[in-house]
């Protein structure tokens, strides 16, 4: 696939090849290795002390050949649009930052597709700083191609007042481990998370999204939805962790899974991790096949039962990913929708 032309940053592999930086005073894009040796201080600061949580993280830290470096600035709005294509064929592993000043406000549209029929893996970790009193909303489709394994760790380190929103859509790649993980320091930092997934033949998703809480008076809401299809297997995992500290602190976790097929498999694996009993939180999920009061309501008003499907598992996904607002991410969850006609209601009118 060629990268749309209004992307801003594309990168092919490991190698950026496109960087049309806004005119912004003080903003800063480039990939990793040109950062390290021309922006020793940030990434010291930014770069060197994330060595992650999880241990497939740190050997993505430990093999890393390339990834992107944004800074953004004090007082700084500002919106990007990256697009990365990988060769399916190849296994490498990237590791990217971007940090956000003070008061500022940066949407971020990243979309991550492949080309040919290779069986590589590959991994990547993506770490997001948001400054004191920042908005960061980051908006992560991934639609490679269905033979190669996609390993992505996203790790937002939030100051006080900060509030990032994470739009993330999985579709593609034979196996998929996507992990989203807040680390909230900061007093009233607000995070908020809306995924979606779909999975079909036999690809295997596990989607984990969860929050560390360790201001006082901080927020998480996760709001995950995942479509299973053919033979193959979801499986929504999330934690919420409110530390001592965390007092006044709210936690919430909702998972929910259309089976739309007797060969597929789903599972929903929520956690509360709650250290104090100043907080509120709960967790809820569910796995089920599409409503067929709704089937039923729409049939009644002359839409087929194959079509009536589409349009209530269309709105079942839709309705997260709206919030965002992006063009871009609507469309392809509509057309990821619609396209689940072609099996999963095979034999439907």
């Amino acid at each position: 696939p060629q990268p749309d032309g209004t992307a801003q940053i594309v990168m092919s592999n490991d190698v950026l090849t496109r960087s049309s930086i806004p005119e912004k005073s003080g903003v800063f894009i480039t990939d990793m290795a040109t950062a390290i040796r021309e922006n020793r201080a940030l990434v010291e600061k930014y770069v060197y002390p994330n060595l992650g949580r999880d241990r497939t993280e740190h050997l993505i830290n430990a093999a890393w050949r390339n990834g992107l470096f944004i800074y953004i600035p004090d007082r700084t709005d500002i919106s990007l649009r990256i697009h990365q294509i990988s060769d399916s064929r190849e296994s490498y592993s990237k590791k990217s930052v971007i940090i956000c000043g003070k008061d500022s406000s940066v949407k971020i549209t990243d979309i991550h597709v492949s080309q040919g029929n290779g069986n590589g893996i590959q991994g990547q970790n993506i770490y997001c700083h948001v400054g004191e009193n920042s908005t960061m909303q980051y908006s992560y489709l991934q639609d490679k191609e269905n033979t190669a394994t996609d390993i992505t760790y996203i790790r937002e380190f939030m100051d006080k007042y900060a509030r990032f929103r994470l739009f993330h859509v999985n579709h593609g790649s034979s196996r998929v481990i996507f992990t989203d993980e807040s680390v909230q320091m900061g007093e009233s930092s607000d995070f908020r998370v809306y995924g979606v997934n779909f999975s079909s033949g036999t690809q295997k998703m596990d989607i984990r999204d969860s929050s560390f809480q360790v201001g006082t008076a901080s927020s998480s809401d996760i709001q995950v939805r995942g479509v299973v299809t053919g033979k193959s297997s979801t499986i929504h995992r999330g934690n919420i962790d409110l530390e001592e500290v965390a007092r006044n602190s709210t936690g919430f976790y909702d998972s929910r899974i259309l089976l739309l097929s007797k060969d597929g498999y789903a599972n929903s694996k929520p956690g509360l991790m709650i250290k104090n009993a100043n907080t509120r939180s709960k967790h809820a999920s569910s796995i089920s096949d599409v409503d067929e009061d709704q089937v039923f309501y729409l049939r009644s008003r002359g839409i087929g039962e194959a079509q009536a499907k589409r349009m209530i598992t269309a709105g079942f996904v839709e309705s997260l990913i709206e919030r965002g607002g992006d063009p871009e991410m609507i469309s392809k969850v509509n057309e990821y929708a619609e396209g689940l006609g072609v099996d999963a209601f095979l034999g439907t009118d």
